[in-house]
């Protein structure tokens, strides 16, 4: 396998991208709005733009940051050697693998083909036993 760098899942953080937009307009026409707003839901709407913001964010740094290749999965200055991996943790979204005290999570969907990046990680996983 060639260096497999994370690219961004398009439609995905297309999609939470617009939630935070949508959340921030509805909390701007809130806001400047001539109505009466109740405090609770200026301050909700202001919440969920943030948090819908920041997951988009973050999703582009940290993808931006992983790189898994032959020999190795690498999160900024966090590198594991596959021959050093103790453990993983897998769920539908993303993997945490660990060699003594570095952990790194792999967003499978950070990437172009992520059942075949699953599948990939898999492979190169360690065997256990029973």
């Amino acid at each position: 396998m060639d260096k497999n760098y994370a690219i961004l899942n398009k439609p995905l953080s297309f999609v939470i991208l617009m939630l935070g937009m949508t959340f921030g307009v509805l909390n701007l026409q809130l806001v400047l709005g001539g109505g009466e707003q109740s405090l609770l839901m200026n301050l909700l709407y202001g919440f969920l733009s943030f948090v819908g913001i920041f997951v988009s964010l973050f999703w582009v740094f940290d993808s931006k940051n992983t790189c898994v290749t032959d020999e190795y999965v690498e999160k900024g200055k966090n590198r594991i050697h596959w021959r050093d991996v103790t453990s993983s943790k897998s769920n539908d979204f993303s993997i945490v693998i660990s060699a003594g005290e570095k952990r790194i999570v792999v967003n499978y969907y950070a990437y172009r083909d992520p059942e075949g990046l699953m599948k990939e990680i898999q492979s190169r996983l360690p065997a256990r036993g029973c």
